[in-house]
């Protein structure tokens, strides 16, 4: 093998090294993300008080490159109205909670796009799991680089309800019915995860 193959393959190994070595684990610090629907009456807004996303991210130079991997799970009983029990529990009941606690989001791939320094594009493609039911579905959003080396993400989605064969809760004797379309409002801040520094150790 001539000189010039040898320093081409060492230096191949060196540029998969480093991203490698750039490519983190993150996970969700805070959240402030929600569920946005309509009835027969009025508007209405869940807050999604439980949620946990483990997401292997590539950052340089204070600009997100890459999502190599990210599986979100949220609680059903961690949907909570601010119209009280009685719009939560029929919200669980809708999602089948029993037989079915959690929605989960598994990231298949993901196209993340620089538009300016610190922030990013992201088009990204999944499976979402709701009430027994999963379904691929696309995401837009934003990646942000915080001062401090965190990542907030910034994403929104309409769903409709009967794709996952759900029921639209119903109230006062079916009078009152929430509407079949959803949108989901995601906004997290990741972290570093406590694993990336004990790996380095």
């Amino acid at each position: 093998m001539n000189r010039s193959i040898k320093i081409g393959l060492m230096l191949t190994i060196a540029m998969l090294t480093f991203v490698t070595l750039r490519a983190q684990e993150y996970i969700v610090k805070t959240s402030k993300s929600n569920i946005q629907g309509t009835s027969t009456l009025h508007d209405w807004e869940s807050e999604i008080s439980l949620i946990t996303c483990k997401s292997t991210l590539v950052v340089e130079n204070n600009t997100l490159k890459a999502i190599k991997s990210a599986e979100v799970t949220i609680p059903v009983t961690g949907i909570k109205s601010a119209h009280g029990k009685m719009m939560d529990n029929k919200t669980y009941d809708a999602f089948l909670y029993e037989k079915n606690p959690n929605i989960t989001f598994l990231l298949i791939s993901a196209q993340v796009t620089p538009v300016s320094p610190g922030k990013a594009n992201i088009d990204a493609s999944g499976y979402l799991e709701m009430a027994g039911v999963s379904k691929s579905i696309k995401l837009n959003g934003v990646a942000t680089m915080l001062a401090n080396g965190e990542v907030q993400l910034t994403l929104s989605k309409k769903i409709n309800m009967t794709d996952f064969k759900m029921s639209q809760p119903t109230a006062v004797m079916g009078t009152i019915t929430v509407g079949a379309e959803v949108t989901v409002n995601f906004d997290l801040t990741m972290t570093p995860s406590p694993a990336n520094q004990q790996a380095k150790r």
